[in-house]
């Protein structure tokens, strides 16, 4: 079908990026534009809704220029977004202040009195997941308590990708993997928990109505088509959160295969035919975007960025790639020196909003390249501890494929195989989050029968598979205590110090 394409939009936190493919996964066109995250305080985090649009507009319209098409040729276009975000509407669907998103740590005291009020078990038959800061729920009893007035002039609170859609079609609604990331969502049942809602005294009308993930939204309307030269009325589906979208884009769609994602934050990614949670809740539990399918979900906030952190603050002028390079030098356990990637707080395991990064062990011996590697193996340490959860909810990876930013350095791919003591595929999808929007968005207008069959359409592996090396294997083996010993042994510290 040379004359079908298909347009995928990732809202990201650090940009937007839209592709166009063929239905056989060939990527035609990509467009990407960066934007800044804003901190207006410490531990704030918050994005101008109209920089997601600004920047949807012109990667959609690059990526048509690129892909040199007829606009008629694209059939579908579909979103894929961060998550837990929230964006504040007024009757004028007009936003009423900047999006508080997912790396947000303001909400710390709501998520303590949730835990305290209604407890962690019950929460969890609730919702399948713990709380975290940053998540739509705490947020907004956040902004209830400190920000009344937008409270009471909010008509309508969506999620970052569910408002750049409200913007391209004029229809507001929301879909089953992006509101399980609220922590207002009956993850198993697949609606708002008015349990929930009733029990924190928050009014459930102002969320959107929920619809399949893979079901049309709206069409394009004809200010928009004018903006990108597209044509009016190109059915939008509503697509999915970025982690489900990424699932897609790599094929990550049933039991048994699980993807490690390296991007600004870390995620691992295990669909589950039926929704399980962590006693201790320590993992989330979220829908995927196919009907009758789950994800367990290990999140840490700071992966990548805390490779970016460093570049930024003490190794200003270089590459990642030259970065990495540095720390390939250095041997395993880099001498000694340990990293607790912790910069934004952390979600799994330790759930802690008040955790803080550190280096420990620090000798006169140590160089830059030293704290390259600390930095990337602390960051596949900690993941290493996510998927240890996972097993003991008897997730059993007959594949693990590797996703984002960091696949493009031999070191990281190299740190997971070693660490997780299993093979590491990739496929060759370019822009995963993206692509899976794209695919998805074929599902909706019948260009694949179903999600299945558009992953065996589109979706390819890579010859190259990482093994892991025996002896590196052991070595990270003597080191995981000890690095599980360090969070622990700190978090009086890190709490006094967050007082």
């Amino acid at each position: 079908m040379t004359d079908v394409a298909l347009m995928g939009i990732d809202i990201g936190t650090s940009s937007t990026k839209t592709v166009i493919v063929r239905p056989d996964g060939a990527l035609v066109g990509l467009a990407a534009q960066e934007y800044a995250v804003d901190t207006p305080h410490p531990g704030r985090a918050e994005q101008n809704p109209e920089t997601w649009l600004e920047a949807a507009l012109d990667t959609m319209r690059r990526a048509l220029v690129i892909a040199d098409i007829p606009a008629r040729q694209v059939q579908a276009i579909g979103l894929s977004g961060q998550m837990h975000g929230t964006v504040c509407l007024d009757v004028h669907r007009r936003a009423l202040r900047p999006a508080i998103i997912w790396a947000d740590q303001r909400s710390a005291a709501q998520v303590a009195e949730v835990e305290a009020r209604i407890g962690r078990e019950r929460l969890a038959a609730w919702t399948a997941n713990p709380l975290a800061t940053g998540f739509m729920l705490a947020t907004w009893l956040w902004l209830r308590e400190h920000e009344p007035g937008v409270v009471a002039a909010a008509a309508h609170l969506l999620l970052p990708k569910d408002y750049v859609r409200y913007r391209l079609t004029g229809e507001i609604g929301t879909e089953p993997s992006d509101a399980s990331s609220t922590l207002l969502f009956d993850t198993a049942n697949r609606c708002w928990s008015a349990p929930l809602l009733d029990a924190l005294g928050l009014d459930g009308r102002v969320l959107p109505p929920v619809a399949a993930s893979a079901a049309i939204a709206g069409g394009l309307l004809p200010e928009i088509a004018a903006a990108t030269g597209l044509c009016p009325g190109t059915p939008v589906i509503y697509g999915g959160s970025d982690q489900a979208m990424q699932a897609v884009g790599h094929g990550v769609v049933a039991p048994g295969v699980l993807s490690s994602t390296i991007g600004t934050g870390g995620q691992l990614f295990a669909p589950i035919a039926r929704p399980a949670y962590d006693p201790q809740a320590r993992l989330h539990c979220f829908c995927h975007v196919l009907p009758g399918v789950w994800h367990l979900e290990s999140a840490m906030l700071a992966a990548g960025l805390s490779l970016k952190w460093l570049r930024d603050t003490m190794m200003p002028g270089l590459t990642y790639q030259e970065i990495a390079d540095a720390a390939a030098t250095v041997p395993l356990g880099a001498e000694g020196l340990f990293f607790l990637p912790y910069l934004a707080g952390e979600r799994t395991p330790h759930m802690d909003p008040r955790a803080r990064g550190s280096f420990v062990g620090l000798t006169l011996r140590h160089g830059r390249a030293h704290l390259a590697r600390a930095v990337m193996e602390g960051v596949v340490f900690g993941m290493r501890q996510g998927l240890a959860l996972m097993l003991d909810l008897s997730v059993t990876p007959e594949r693990i494929l590797a996703s984002g930013g960091a696949t493009q350095h031999p070191l990281w791919l190299h740190l997971q195989a070693d660490m997780f003591n299993r093979p590491l595929y990739q496929t060759t999808t370019v822009e995963a989050a993206a692509v899976g929007a794209a695919l998805l968005a074929g599902v909706g207008v019948g260009v694949y029968a179903d999600v299945a069959d558009a992953v065996a359409q589109a979706v390819r592996y890579a010859d190259v598979v990482v093994t892991p090396d025996a002896e590196n294997v052991a070595h990270y083996a003597s080191l995981v205590d000890t690095f599980a010993a360090l969070y622990p042994a700190l978090a009086p510290t890190y709490h006094a110090l967050w007082k």
